[in-house]
């Protein structure tokens, strides 16, 4: 039972875990690639997406949302809501890395690669808890099948599905080690990336703010005039103009609020339990003491750390001594205070020290990537099924936006089935007469295809469809995130040279812009004068002297960015050398003196060579399988249910 205990305490981190570890090589969380064609769902289409041959059911999207959705929760607390799920386009991501999991698959099968029942029993036995003990094996042996069975249905897991997870693991970790065989790093590289993250300099710099332009101190003449100097700046893409039809889900979801009842909120809440079970979570608050790693920098972090803990413990308040010492920007203002955390959100060190300190303790110091930490838990929350209470409110808003988005559906349906009637290429006037409360007849500008409409917003398979519509026809519903569009394409102009007229706020626009950069340089060098110190230069210009932290090659300078032109002369510039005037792109003309400048430490260098080496294969290995991916999406045919991703999500 002890081991049970230890079990479900570590095993929901160990899910985390076996999902991240798979994720790794789905790099592609944040990445709309397209989802290939799309279906409407008429006909009984029993699969969320399929990939070549092979479908992702609904219930694998259905898990794996949950599962994403959770994850979600707990990052962003009571923040996370249904429309923040919109705006992230929740649904899409977790179908694309679906999608991509399959092919790497069937590319793992391809090239041959498999996973036997051994090694997967292998991996399972030398799996671990967060203390380091094995969690199958007790005495040397296994614990046994009833055992295991006992612990893996503690986790609401299934034998089955914990192996198969496991077996993807492995697998994936094969694909990895074949793709990653082929990344190779020069020495140049090694040395360049060095270079840029421990090579530094500390500056001193004015800045001359870039001057305020108005855009009507470009003339329509001076303008077309740079425009037929060099027109090849100017080339324009096909761009195509869109009159649709938009049911629009917001005007629909006050009247279906109405329908939804407590009953089905309930009936919502039961049917989808396990979507509501929240891991052990702390509450906890810390002080950060940063440090690079280097041994006196942890010595000093270190010491203050050390010297807090006797502090708080002497009766100081621990808010106050956050906010007046911590090094962590993001919560020193509210005293040190994280909120509630749940295993899996912060690193092991952090983690292990906060869910095992008792509530009230003060603990440290704990050593981080970060530095120092000094941390108090203030409270503690078990393992639990959230109530009703606490989730209903979301629970209604998604039920909401489901039923206003089938209403939309079933009236976009309707008004196609109408559209169809009209004959291949209806007017303008016909469709504009099916407009009625909740469906509005809009127009969009020309539009290349990257381009997003205005009032639809980003949309690839609006674009899609507006450019692979024949002049005249109108499409089938598209869905968008104000609700169903029904598209016709009322112009098209081909790509090729652009007119003036075509540009003209473009080239208005560059030449304002290359105003300010002549005018701030201007006014750099008239303050700069002839051998005058930075403060010399900053005085004259009225602006003030700023000495930021040292800075690496490879930037940001802190407070004017990461600008290739400003780093390449930090870097070129000797110590006590003041250089400038350089323009920073939207920010003014910098003047600079270089205070110091940290040497190539070769001995370092060949210290660090060999992770750095596994480091960077591992950045070229991820790139790879990033190409990888975009090559087996071209070649495969993706097909996707999007009327049951638009269900499920809540949108139109």
């Amino acid at each position: 039972e002890g081991m049970l205990k230890t079990f479900r305490e570590n095993f929901k981190h160990l899910k985390w875990v076996l999902w991240l570890v798979i994720a790794i090589f789905v790099v592609f969380v944040f990445v709309d690639w397209g989802m290939g064609s799309t279906r409407s769902g008429r006909g009984g289409v029993d699969y969320a997406a399929k990939v070549g041959s092979s479908k992702i059911t609904e219930a694998e999207f259905r898990r794996e949302y949950v599962q994403a959705e959770d994850r979600y929760r707990q990052m962003y607390g009571q923040s996370f809501s249904p429309e923040l799920a919109r705006a992230m386009n929740l649904p899409s991501q977790v179908l694309n890395s679906l999608v991509d999991r399959r092919l790497l698959r069937e590319e793992a099968d391809r090239l041959g690669l498999t996973v036997s029942d051994d090694e997967v029993t292998a991996r399972i036995l030398r799996m671990r808890d967060q203390q380091g003990n094995l969690l199958f094996v007790k005495d040397g042996a296994f614990v046994g099948e009833v055992t295991y069975r006992r612990m893996l249905a503690g986790a609401n897991l299934s034998p089955e599905g914990f192996e198969a997870d496991t077996r993807e693991q492995v697998l994936m970790e094969k694909l990895n080690r074949f793709v990653s065989s082929s990344a190779f790093v020069a020495d140049d590289e090694l040395k360049a990336d060095f270079e840029g993250r421990t090579v530094k300099a500390k500056i001193a710099y004015a800045l001359v703010p870039a001057p305020a332009v108005a855009p009507d101190a470009v003339s329509d003449a001076e303008a077309e005039a740079a425009f037929k100097k060099n027109p090849s700046a100017y080339q324009l893409p096909e761009r195509r103009k869109a009159k649709y039809l938009l049911v629009e889900s917001a005007q629909l979801r006050a009247d279906v609020a109405k329908k939804v009842t407590d009953a089905d909120v309930a009936a919502e809440y039961s049917k989808n339990l396990d979507t509501y079970k929240k891991g052990e979570e702390v509450t906890v608050r810390h002080i950060l003491y940063k440090s690079d790693g280097k041994p006196a920098a942890d010595a000093a972090a270190r010491a203050k750390a050390e010297s807090a803990i006797k502090r708080l413990k002497g009766g100081a308040d621990f808010a106050a001594l956050a906010k007046a010492e911590s090094e962590d920007p993001g919560s020193k203002g509210s005293g040190g205070d994280l909120g509630a955390v749940s295993r899996g959100r912060m690193v092991k060190e952090f983690e292990d020290a906060a869910f095992g300190a008792a509530q009230g303790e003060i603990v440290g110091p704990v050593k981080t990537p970060f530095g120092f930490h000094v941390l108090q838990v203030t409270g503690k929350t078990a393992e639990r099924v959230q109530p009703l209470f606490e989730v209903a409110s979301s629970i209604r808003a998604r039920l909401e936006e489901a039923r206003a988005g089938d209403e939309a559906r079933r009236l976009a349906r309707e008004l196609a089935d109408r559209v169809a009637k009209l004959g291949k290429k209806p007017s303008d006037d016909d469709l504009r007469k099916l407009t009625r409360p909740g469906v509005t007849f809009n127009e969009t500008e020309l539009l290349a295809r990257s381009d997003a409409p205005a009032g639809i917003g980003p949309n690839q398979a609006f674009m899609q469809v507006l450019f692979d519509l024949p002049l005249g026809e109108v499409s089938e519903p598209v869905a968008t995130a104000r609700g169903e569009a029904i598209v016709k394409a009322v112009e098209v102009k081909g790509a090729g040279p652009a007119t003036f007229p075509d540009v003209r706020a473009r080239v208005k626009a560059d030449l304002v812009g290359k105003k300010q950069e002549e005018l701030a340089l201007a006014a750099a060098r008239a303050a700069m004068g002839a051998g005058a110190t930075v403060e010399d230069a900053a005085k004259a210009a009225g602006v003030k002297v700023e000495t930021p932290e040292a800075f690496p090659k490879a930037g940001p300078v802190p407070g004017l960015g990461a600008s290739k032109a400003l780093l390449d002369a930090v870097f070129a510039a000797a110590a006590g050398e003041t250089k400038g005037p350089v323009w920073v792109a939207g920010r003014g003309a910098a003047i600079f003196r270089v205070v110091e400048v940290t040497p190539f430490d070769g001995i370092a260098f060949d210290k660090q060579k060999a992770e750095a080496t596994e480091r960077l294969r591992q950045q070229k290995a991820g790139r790879l399988f990033q190409s990888l991916v975009q090559r087996l999406r071209t070649e495969s045919k993706i097909e996707v249910n999007r009327e049951l991703l638009a269900r499920f999500s809540g949108q139109a």
